[in-house]
C-alpha cells in the first residue's frame, strides 16, 4: 500500500484503540501513530516508491512535530514526561531506534524493515525516549505491516527466516490502496468526533 492508506489507516487504528479522551491523551497518540505509520518503507526501492516513502516521511514528520508544538504550548506534559527518564536510558533509546533505522534502511524492500523483530526492536527504543508513545507505534507499525501483507509482494515477517508471507490479494498502488486511504480517513475522522464527544 502507498503511504497514504498506511497513515490513515496506522492513525485510526491507534486511536481507536486508545482512544484519548483528552487533548494531554492524544498527543502520544498522534506523535506515536505517526512515527509508526510509514517507518517501515525507510528501505523503499524504486524511484516511484522512494518518492511516495518520502512524502509520507515528511507528512508523518509534520503531523509528530504539530503535536510536539501543541503539547509545548500548552504545557509540555508529554515532553515532561519522556524527560523522567534518567538521560543514559534516553539517548541509548534514541541510538537504538537510529541503528534500527540504519539497518531497515539497506535491507531488501519488504525485508527486516517489515518484520516482527524491527518492530520490537524501534517500540523499545522509542519506549526509553517517550514512553506514552510506544503502544500508538506499535499498533501504527503492526497496521502497515498487516496492510502489505495483503499485497502480492511477500514480507518477511519472521525476519531473518528467508521464507516471506503475503496474502496476494490486492495490488499496492491500485484499486484497493485507494479504498483502504478513503476508509481509512472516513475512520479517523469518526473515531476522532467519538473521543471529542467523549471529552
Amino acid at each position: 500500500m502507498r503511504s497514504k492508506a498506511h497513515l490513515a489507516v496506522g492513525m485510526a487504528a491507534a486511536m481507536t484503540v486508545l482512544m484519548p479522551e483528552t487533548a494531554g491523551e492524544a498527543i502520544p497518540v498522534v506523535f506515536g501513530a505517526a512515527s509508526g505509520c510509514v517507518i517501515c518503507d525507510i528501505d523503499a526501492e524504486g524511484a516511484s516508491d522512494k518518492i511516495d516513502a518520502s512524502r509520507g516521511r515528511i507528512l508523518c514528520v509534520i503531523i509528530a512535530g504539530l503535536a510536539l508544538l501543541i503539547d509545548y504550548l500548552r504545557d509540555a506534559e508529554f515532553l515532561r514526561t519522556a524527560m523522567i527518564h534518567w538521560p543514559y536510558l534516553w539517548f541509548a533509546g534514541l541510538a537504538g531506534f537510529l541503528v534500527t533505522c540504519a539497518f531497515a534502511s539497506v535491507s531488501s524492500h519488504r525485508g527486516f524493515s517489515h518484520s516482527l523483530i524491527a518492530m520490537a526492536l524501534e517500540t523499545g527504543s522509542l519506549w526509553l525516549m517517550f514512553p506514552g508513545a510506544a503502544a500508538p507505534f506499535a499498533i501504527a507499525f503492526a497496521t502497515h505491516i498487516l496492510l502489505d501483507l495483503l499485497n502480492k509482494r511477500p514480507v518477511r515477517l519472521l525476519y531473518p527466516l528467508k521464507k516471506g508471507v503475503c496474502f496476494r490479494l490486492f495490488y499496492a498502488d491500485r484499486l484497493a490502496d485507494k479504498i483502504f486511504a478513503a476508509a481509512g480517513i472516513i475512520w479517523l475522522i469518526i473515531v476522532i468526533y467519538r473521543c471529542a464527544a467523549v471529552s
